[in-house]
């Protein structure tokens, strides 16, 4: 939209991904370019000074290594001091960005996973944190955090410096609900594009929680609680107690289907109703605002649960039909793998299990 030279605007409930978007679409100066390049030659000749930063949530002493965690907040301190606030929010950003590279997890499906367990025939066993640690990272905690944030900034400050990024149109980064804010504030759309988390139990707050913590977006286990159940309803956290208003036969009939199986949670078919019940909802506002002869496109995946499909590419166009749009293309990206378990009970059903496009126009 920038580079098309197009007002454009932009939401999420996650102030983790409204941070990522807000400093990628940042205009910067000669001048910011200067500081950064500043910053970056004073933090080359920096040495590991002891933050005294408290540590709020008990699973950092596990995600981290102490000294690395030590060094982190060293390196937060020495962000904190820069005075020009897009040149902070794009250090700060970076250094968010390296969390999971210097940790003892990486993230795999719904959740994350600790390197230093093993897996074997009887299931994962924990190995010694310790001596895992003291094998898999360098004498120099410090220096190792350092490089790789160096490596991260480098790379950044080239883009800078070759223009990347270098058009003054800049979008609106909102950081709410898709289904509380008043599209009506923006004007009427020409194009609305976006991708929804998919029926498929994936707790995104879940995923991210190590930056959300360490970048101090949520301060306490309520606070988190709280995000997870503003979030789209696409899992079980999110569920809080919202009614379902809106429902069709198809809708029903798929809930009937999923209450017949054995579900690893007996709320499934809840979260199930209460994700088109949002979809429904945003499909509704997303109409309202969009001008005529003015498209829609979703990116989406489909998803299982004991053996059970659940089509949202096609309960998503029929939606958008009911509100008033019409359904211009649904086209298969590619295909989505599952576990082996949902393997063989969906072999008949594998050509459904697809990530798709669908397009709209009003």
């Amino acid at each position: 939209a920038r580079y098309s030279g197009n007002e454009s605007f932009g939401l999420d409930i996650n102030p983790y991904s409204t941070l990522i978007a807000t400093v990628s679409n940042e205009y910067y100066s000669i001048k910011d370019k200067r500081v950064l390049t500043d910053w970056i030659e004073k933090f080359k000749i920096s040495t590991f000074q002891k933050s005294k930063r408290e540590v709020k949530y008990d699973l950092l002493q596990k995600v981290f290594n102490a000294e690395i965690l030590e060094s982190l907040y060293s390196i937060r301190d020495f962000i904190e001091s820069v005075d020009n606030k897009k040149i902070k929010s794009l250090l700060f950003a970076t250094w968010l960005s390296i969390l999971e590279s210097v940790s003892n997890i990486k993230k795999e499906g719904n959740g994350i996973k600790y390197l230093f367990t093993k897996r074997t025939k009887n299931g994962y066993i924990n190995l010694d944190k310790i001596k895992w640690e003291d094998e898999y990272f360098p004498d120099n905690k410090y220096k190792y955090v350092k490089n790789i944030l160096l490596e991260k900034l480098n790379f950044i400050s080239n883009d800078l410096n070759n223009n990347y990024g270098l058009v003054e149109k800049k979008p609106q980064v909102l950081n709410g609900s898709c289904l509380d804010i008043d599209l009506n504030e923006f004007g009427i759309t020409e194009l609305t594009y976006y991708s929804p988390p998919y029926c498929n139990s994936f707790d995104y707050f879940e995923i991210h929680k190590i930056e959300l913590w360490m970048g101090e977006f949520i301060t306490s286990k309520q606070h988190h609680l709280k995000l997870k159940k503003n979030g789209f309803r696409s899992n079980i956290s999110s569920l809080g107690n919202k009614k379902v208003d809106y429902t069709n036969e198809n809708i029903e009939k798929l809930e009937s289907m999923l209450l017949e199986r054995k579900l690893w949670d007996k709320r499934i078919p809840m979260v199930m109703k209460g994700y088109f019940d949002d979809t429904y909802k945003i499909l509704s506002k997303i109409y309202s605002n969009t001008a005529k002869n003015g498209f829609l496109v979703i990116v989406v995946g489909n998803s299982a649960y004991s053996g059970c499909i659940i089509p949202t590419d096609i309960l998503i166009a029929d939606i958008g039909r009911r509100i008033g749009f019409n359904l211009l293309n649904l086209g298969k990206v590619r295909h989505l793998t599952t576990s082996s378990q949902q393997i063989k009970y969906l072999n008949p059903l594998k050509e459904y299990l697809r990530e798709s496009i669908l397009i709209f126009k009003k």
